[in-house]
């Protein structure tokens, strides 16, 4: 076998330590492939494959991609449920004594992704873990790019059925299973089949509770009997954890407090029920249109997006809550002026979520901060229009809400307005916020103040009048001094150069001036991104203000969308309450009305209860409309309850607890389809 290179030593090492991922191994300006991870990057990104040791019989393949340019490569890869391990040049290699030290800084898969180029900004992106033991299941699910985390557990015989559900409702991008759960066949066969992410087996040591206690209260202060999670959960919620920490190389201190909840807090819809109300996607195309969620979402950032699929994926059991919701949207149904001004804000809102946690986890560049930036601008002015509203709670939005006008001066004050994408080669950081750095460009575009300030200081020591400092490729900076007055030059000059008419000098000033440009560029680089690090670092600690205004902007999006809807569509505010009556007068169905506007919707009343009216007994013949009547009244309850106004001239529902439905299974209502139509 050929003696490998010091550099292929290198490769090599780094590549055992994740055999499973495809490494991007930084070399210069490009992120290099060998080996087998070359065979597979060429054939799923369609890249040439090359050789290194072309006069060589043994040749090791290769492929590699600009850096600058690496974050749409890695996105085609993990797209294709592949994990890519980022290895990056740990010294400047124009420093560096030997082999350039490199190490694996990230590792991205399809649960650990925060660039918003390989995200849906409408959904979350969750990491799920499954941990089993003597029939108890914990599960938890975090969105590393928003922070949110949420906890569950379960026990008895149905628990394997909740655990499923639950993972249909969350619908996670990757899985790690643990304990039992990681050979139970029907969650295996259920991420495979149904759910179709990314599946991995983790360790028996990675769920010691030793192991997982100290993760949790490290990163919350707090054990897991502190935070309320059982067994299960604590370490179902702390290897996850762990693995997050493990895979993103940093703090993660965007991740917030677990919020573990039990059966009984909110709707439960399992997987069969989400498809078969369309609920987020279309039963054949897979697609928005036609689903509740296309009906709905009018809001006007991701954030309220993302928040308003939540609610629509757990709906709440809580009457108070809904109560506040729906009188909140009566108040903006009744104040056109605050709700349209509302609107119009939350136009210019950004993701501040997502962006804070590329910061926190040190993705961000510059562009992202100048978006965080951008996104604080609105805050000030939606906390100033809320104390017009009466509403609970929107008093409850405006203590959540924070102006966060510090964070905003100081990104006006320290980064440019159009900031370059990559963070190495400066251009980020804006003139006036560093002394140094301005030195250096000043330097840098010629230096002429700095020659004149030289310039003139020198005239005034030699009381030469004609000196000129002055500076050319061949013999870089000089003091030049005509023959007339060569008797006045000090003896510390050092002759340089001689003219006809002159002399040319240096001093140890220039020379020293003279070393500083030569190295102005690369350190203007260096210190503008240490400038940025710093910067990106003190905005870490602020993620925590950030994630609280960022979801009380969502709320306040979800509600002016729910408004503007109710008063559109002619929808009406419900009363929810625990009657355990269902009665809906002149319903209609939400999203067959809005994609048959042409054709007339017949409205239909409901009346169930839990006396007499148990059941209703629907006949008629096909295509009489019997599926739509039922998810009509599903989808009406369900809206009620996540607080929308709902499709009718008047409605009570009392809460529902679960959905059940197999109705129609192969019907496609907003296009006009049924199981039984003919072909």
């Amino acid at each position: 076998m050929a003696q490998l290179t010091p550099m292929m030593q290198q490769y090599l090492q780094v590549k055992q330590q994740h055999p499973d991922c495809i490494l991007f191994f930084r070399l210069g300006d490009f992120y290099e492939m060998f080996q087998d991870d070359a065979r597979t990057a060429s054939k799923e990104l369609d890249l040439t494959l090359t050789t290194r040791d072309r006069n060589k019989e043994e040749q090791t393949p290769m492929c590699g991609v600009p850096y600058h340019s690496a974050e749409s490569y890695i996105a085609r890869l993990v797209a294709k449920g592949y994990k890519v391990a980022i290895c990056e040049q740990m010294e400047d290699p124009a420093l560096a004594k030997g082999l350039v030290r490199r190490d694996i800084t990230r590792i991205v898969t399809p649960g650990t992704v925060t660039e918003s180029s390989m995200l849906d900004e409408s959904r979350n992106n969750y990491f799920a873990c499954v941990f089993a033991e003597n029939g108890a299941w914990g599960l938890s699910f975090c969105d590393v790019s928003t922070g949110a985390f949420f906890v569950t557990s379960a026990e008895g015989e149905a628990a394997l059925a909740r655990v499923i559900s639950e993972l249909g409702r969350f619908s996670p991008a990757q899985v790690l299973r643990g304990g039992e759960a990681a050979a139970n066949e029907t969650l295996s066969d259920t991420l495979r089949d149904k759910l179709a992410c990314c599946a991995d087996i983790g360790d028996d040591s990675l769920f010691a509770q030793e192991l997982t206690a100290q993760t949790l209260e490290a990163q919350f202060g707090k054990t897991p009997e502190a935070l309320g999670l059982s067994d299960t959960a604590g370490r179902s919620a702390g290897a996850l954890l762990y693995t997050l920490h493990e895979l993103q190389k940093s703090p993660l201190s965007h991740i917030q407090m677990p919020e573990y909840y039990l059966s009984g807090r909110f709707m439960e819809l399992d997987m069969t029920a989400v498809r078969n109300l369309e609920l987020t996607q279309t039963l054949r195309g897979g697609e928005k249109r036609g689903s509740l969620l296309w009906t709905l979402d009018k809001t006007k950032t991701a954030l309220g997006s993302r928040l308003l699929r939540s609610w629509l994926e757990k709906p709440s059991l809580n009457p108070k809550q809904i109560k506040q919701r729906l009188d909140a949207v009566e108040e903006l149904t009744k104040n056109t002026i605050e709700r349209e001004e509302l609107i119009h804000m939350l136009e210019d809102a950004t993701d501040l979520e997502r962006v804070m946690a590329r910061i926190v986890t040190g993705s961000a560049n510059a562009r992202d901060l100048l978006a965080l930036r951008n996104g604080c601008l609105i805050l000030p002015h939606l906390r100033a229009a809320l104390p017009r509203l009466d509403a609970p709670l929107f008093a409850a939005l405006y203590e959540e809400l924070d102006g966060l006008e510090d964070i905003s001066d100081l990104l006006r004050t320290a980064i440019v307005d159009e900031p370059p994408f990559t963070v190495r080669e400066g251009g980020m950081i804006r003139e006036g916020y560093h002394e140094e750095l301005d030195f250096l460009r000043d330097i840098l575009h010629g230096g002429k103040g700095t020659l004149a300030e030289i310039e003139l200081a020198e005239k005034e020591k030699t009381g030469i009048r004609t000196l000129r400092v002055g500076y050319n490729r061949v013999f870089g900076y000089y003091i030049e001094v005509s023959k007339g007055q060569s008797a006045l030059v000090p003896e510390h000059y050092i002759r340089k150069q001689t003219l006809a008419n002159g002399e040319r000098y240096i001093t140890e000033e220039l020379k020293t001036l003279e070393s500083t440009i030569l190295g102005a560029k690369e350190r203007a680089n260096t210190l503008e991104y240490e400038l940025f690090s710093a910067l990106r670092e003190k905005l870490s600690e602020q993620a925590g203000r950030v994630q609280r205004s960022a979801r009380a902007v969502a709320s306040l999006d979800v509600l002016s969308c729910f408004a503007s809807i109710a008063v559109s569509r002619n929808y009406c505010k419900p009363e929810v309450d625990l009657s355990g009556e269902i009665s809906i007068r002149d319903g209609r169905h939400p999203v067959v009305e809005q994609v048959l506007k042409d054709s007339l919707f017949v409205p239909n009343d409901t009346a169930l209860d839990t006396a007499n009216n148990r059941v209703a007994i629907i006949t008629g013949p096909n295509m009489a409309g019997k599926s739509t009547y039922m998810r009509q009244v599903a989808l009406i309850v369900l809206m009620a309850q996540i607080g929308s106004f709902v499709p009718a001239k008047d409605a009570r529902i009392g809460i529902v607890d679960r959905i059940f439905t197999r109705i129609g299974a192969s019907d496609d209502l907003s296009s006009g389809q049924s199981t039984f139509m003919g072909r």
